[in-house]
């Protein structure tokens, strides 16, 4: 037999690999890790706009690498501009960006939810009637369950009120930020008012802090720590007293800024540094830690590239939180975003922590050679059950199925060469592939908890 001839047969071989698996992964149902979604009734009440629905993130930070002007950017988002106007400005700089993995989840979704060939001159009015026609009641449905078959979405419920959370779709998860990240009189008000109570010390704080995670966690699946885009994840263990000296100083400060509380102005402390906080932001992450495993609920955060433009990588490597998983060994850790460009460190932890898990929200349009890449990396190095496939951390519906179009092809290439391999067989590769996108999610956030 030639080498031609051998080559050939590898080739059908691996096509038909991709064939079966690729058709037995498109009926999975997926458990969505992550995303940003506003809910339904929010996104039906207005009339969207094409370009200021797409450009919400992702896509418009390719074009500011790219070379556009944030003005630009703005005359974009701006729908009382005329679409026609607004496509001449973008069109040149779709060009450019058209090729990276956030377009590519554009491209899909465009094709596949409105029926048209691509995103283009000629298809993008198109587009922007078709979004109008199909916004109303049961968009979500419709997207989420009927076209990407997502079973359940894991919430960053940060713009939502838990009791606008439509359960039936969505575990809500939280952030807290609002304690952590305190560093002004006004922001303590602001906590005041919330938490209905007077907040004059650190164990104040403390103690409304305590008092929201009680109260909520039974309604929410998890919390998150999103940080990395304002400081480093080291989040060293500071003493109550070092805590409780910044919190002090809070008080202290002589510059004034004007704001409104309730109907009139008040000239109030203007805050601390995110520097010099730092001791008390550490100190409320680890209590926060804590009452996240003393409830049982997973804490996500954020690693690896931040949104946007211009961020400070370094401050999200993984492995700057290794001090977290070896002290709070009850608490479970879903680590984001297979923390690019870091994903061997994601892997080295995730291999050595018992607590430590992997997750590749966003990272299947980051790069999506990254990603099997990574993944195809991971099966060889970590238990398969601490491994969450899927997640879209999307604003917008769209978004959602077009990057998990994107997942579930990456997934089964991954999967596919594993098969080629010899690894696995193909039915192990399908149920491998449940395990990802469905399973592993499911048992990690869902399986003990009915959220109401």
């Amino acid at each position: 037999m030639s080498y031609r001839t051998k080559l050939g047969d590898n080739m059908t071989e691996s096509s038909s690999v991709i064939h079966q698996l690729s058709r037995a992964v498109s009926q999975i149902p997926i458990i969505d890790t992550h995303e940003h979604l506003i809910q339904e009734n929010e996104r039906v009440a207005s009339k969207p706009d094409l370009f200021q629905t797409i450009l919400a993130h992702y896509l418009s930070s390719d074009l500011i690498s790219s070379g556009m002007a944030y003005d630009e950017l703005s005359v974009l988002r701006d729908p009382s501009i005329s679409l026609e106007t607004r496509w001449t400005i973008f069109a040149p700089y779709w060009e450019d960006v058209r090729y990276t993995g956030y377009a590519q989840v554009i491209e899909k979704a465009v094709q596949e939810l409105y029926g048209v060939s691509g995103f283009s001159e000629d298809t993008y009015e198109t587009i922007a009637s078709r979004m109008d026609e199909r916004n109303r009641p049961g968009l979500y449905n419709w997207v989420l369950r009927d076209k990407a078959k997502i079973e359940h979405v894991i919430l960053d419920s940060t713009e939502t009120p838990l009791d606008h959370v439509d359960y039936t779709i969505f575990a809500p998860v939280m952030r807290f930020r609002d304690f952590i990240m305190v560093r002004s009189k006004p922001e303590i008000l602001q906590l005041e008012q919330r938490c209905h109570q007077q907040i004059h010390t650190l164990r104040d704080l403390i103690q409304a802090l305590e008092a929201e995670i009680n109260h909520v966690h039974k309604r929410i699946a998890g919390i998150k720590i999103g940080l990395a885009y304002q400081r480093s994840l080291k989040f060293e263990k500071a003493t109550f007293h070092e805590a409780e000296e910044i919190f002090t100083s809070i008080f202290d400060q002589e510059t004034f800024e004007r704001v409104m509380i309730g109907k009139r102005h008040q000239y109030l402390t203007a805050g601390l540094s995110l520097r010099e906080c730092k001791p008390l932001q550490d100190y409320l992450v680890h209590q926060i830690i804590q009452s996240a495993s003393r409830y049982d609920l997973p804490v996500q955060i954020h690693t690896g590239l931040q949104e946007g433009n211009e961020n400070i990588i370094t401050n999200s490597r993984p492995t700057l939180l290794t001090n977290l998983f070896r002290e709070y060994r009850t608490a479970r850790f879903d680590i984001f975003h297979g923390a690019y460009p870091y994903s061997g460190e994601l892997a080295a932890l995730a291999k050595n922590f018992q607590n430590v898990y992997i997750d590749l929200c966003w990272l299947h349009m980051i790069s999506p050679l990254r990603a099997r890449h990574a993944l195809s990396e991971w099966l060889d190095t970590v238990p398969s059950n601490k491994i969450f496939g899927f997640g879209g951390d999307y604003r917008f519906i769209e978004g959602v199925y077009g990057h998990a179009v994107l997942a579930r092809s990456n997934i089964t290439h991954a999967l596919a060469e594993k098969v080629e391999e010899g690894i696995m067989s193909v039915s192990q590769a399908i149920q491998l592939a449940k395990r990802l996108l469905r399973d592993n999610a499911h048992n990690f956030f869902l399986a003990k908890r009915e959220l109401q």
